[in-house]
């Protein structure tokens, strides 16, 4: 349930990025967030095991939430209803995607297998 709360928040976020009437300190805070995300430089480093992936999955979804909330009202209706939207085709959206990472990965796999043999 968390995960789904955070995944359509993330949308709408993502959205709201987008939107021309999103305050700047939001749009900064969450590329900041999403930095944090990938970054390895992490409050308890990821080679901490459990504790490492636990504060990237506490605090991240926090921030989220957390920026949010500080959408203006009507930009925040724009996103979720953008979002809602978006929503219907994910189904999709993750097969065209998981499709186009399986043919990149098989070239890979054929590349390197004719580099060898």
């Amino acid at each position: 349930m968390f995960l789904k709360l955070f995944r359509y928040d993330l949308l709408v976020m993502l959205v709201a990025l987008k939107h021309r009437d999103t305050p700047k300190n939001v749009k900064g805070l969450l590329l900041a967030a999403i930095l944090y995300l990938v970054s390895p430089i992490d409050l308890i480093p990821d080679a901490v095991p459990l504790a490492g992936i636990i504060d990237d999955a506490v605090i991240v979804p926090a921030a989220v939430m957390g920026l949010t909330n500080m959408l203006p009202r009507n930009v925040r209706y724009q996103a979720e209803a953008q979002a809602d939207k978006m929503l219907r085709y994910m189904p999709v959206i993750l097969g065209a995607a998981t499709l186009f990472i399986i043919c990149w990965l098989g070239l890979i796999v054929y590349g390197l297998y004719r580099l060898i043999f």
